[in-house]
Parts: structure tokens; sequence; C-alpha cells
């Protein structure tokens, strides 16, 4: 505002300097739309009925936003709903587990029944060697898990595209379907392996998406399995 103005102002009345200030400045309001749904203008004026549509019109807009908003809360409520009934068909199918082999299997027919997962894998660290000839498991050395290094230092999920090297490791022959996938650590008070979930889909998982179940379907394989490992 100039000082001229300011100066005009100051020597109106306060109502005729806020009508002074609008009539000079006539796009106020578009400006400022937040202030038009605090206005209270009589429907008698004329002109005032224009102002009145148009702050009909952005309350309107805000009850769209609303309702979208709801709506999307909602949906994610939802999703959320059938996750966690997922995971508890899984945790007592890995309760009824007798052994290791039986753990495994639940834990891999439980992600394709009930996640729609395309494909798992699995790859539990264990310097034994009988068990490392079993394909769920490497021995701590294996060249290979230097393509994890930074996944396992931070123990956290990952979504997305993988490197080459990572999705060859992970699902041998059928790396080249793989479009997406997720990389979950195996935790049970330290990183006992990888848990892969790929998907032929290249938008089933992404960077972005949260990773919250994800950790917690890590913590339950790792609690599963650990009983079975320490012995």
């Amino acid at each position: 505002m100039s000082t001229q103005h300011e100066a005009e102002l100051e020597q109106d009345t306060p109502e005729e300097g806020v009508a002074s200030y609008l009539e000079q400045h006539p796009d106020f309001f578009a400006r400022h739309p937040e202030l038009v749904t605090q206005l209270r203008i009589p429907h008698e004026c004329g002109e005032a009925v224009s102002l009145i549509t148009h702050q009909v019109q952005v309350l309107r807009e805000q009850n769209r936003k609303y309702a979208r908003r709801l709506d999307e809360l909602v949906r994610v409520a939802r999703d959320n709903d059938r996750l966690s009934e997922r995971l508890h068909r899984l945790t007592l199918d890995l309760l009824d587990s007798s052994d290791l082999d039986a753990v495994l299997g639940a834990l891999k027919d439980g992600l394709r029944e009930h996640f729609a997962a395309d494909l798992v894998a699995v790859r539990l660290f264990d310097s034994n060697k009988l068990q490392a000839e079993h394909q769920d498991f490497v021995i701590p050395e294996d060249s290979s898990l230097a393509h994890f290094r930074r996944f396992l230092q931070e123990e956290k999920p990952v979504c997305g595209t993988l490197a080459t090297e990572q999705i060859t490791f992970l699902f041998g022959d059928s790396a080249a379907k793989v479009a997406s996938a997720a990389l979950i650590p195996v935790c049970d008070r330290k990183v006992m392996g990888l848990l892969a979930i790929g998907s032929y889909q290249a938008d089933r998982f992404h960077p972005s998406q949260g990773t919250v179940f994800l950790r917690q379907l890590g913590q339950l394989a790792g609690r599963a399995l650990r009983p079975h490992l320490d012995r």
C-alpha cells in the first residue's frame, strides 16, 4: 500500500477507508478467497448477489475438497483393515508350522495366497554347511551380499525397482519377469536374512509407499524362524 493511500485512509473513517481500498482493488477477494466465506451480506443488495454467489461457490468447492479427502481416508482405512486381516491369517499359519520347512512354506504360500505376490524369495544367513546348501540359505560371506550392503546397514524395507544384481540373486531365472519388488529385512533382535516380494507390475511397489506393514512382516517372519534356526 502506498504512503499516499495510507494517508488517505487515516483521513477517512475506518469503513470509508476499507470501502475506498476495495474500490481501488476490485480483485482483493479473488486474491484472498478465504475471507469470502466469513462475509455476511444481506440478499436485499442487488450488487451483493454476485458476491453471495461467489461465496457459495467457494463453500461448495471447500466441501468437495473435504469430501474427496474423507473418501481417501475411508479408502485407506479399508485397505489397512484388509492388510491387518491378511497379516493375521498369515500369523496363524506360521504358528501352526512345526518345523523350519513348514515355516518357510507357510510364509511363501501365505504371501502368494493372501497378498497376491507373484514371486517370493527368502535368503537366510547361516554358516552351517547343511543349511547353506538349502536354497533358502546363504552363507554370510557370500560375495553377492555386497549388493545389499547399504540395505543391511539401514535395516529398513525398500520398494521399487531393484538393481539387476539384486534381482538376479533373489529370483534367479525369474528375474526378467520382475518389474517391481519389495525388499524386507528378516529381523528378530538382529538381521537374519532377506525377504523379497516380486511383482510383474511396475506400479505394484514404488519408493513413495509406506513400509510399516512390510517392517511388521519382516519381524513376524524373523520371530517365526528364529526358534528353528537356533536349534
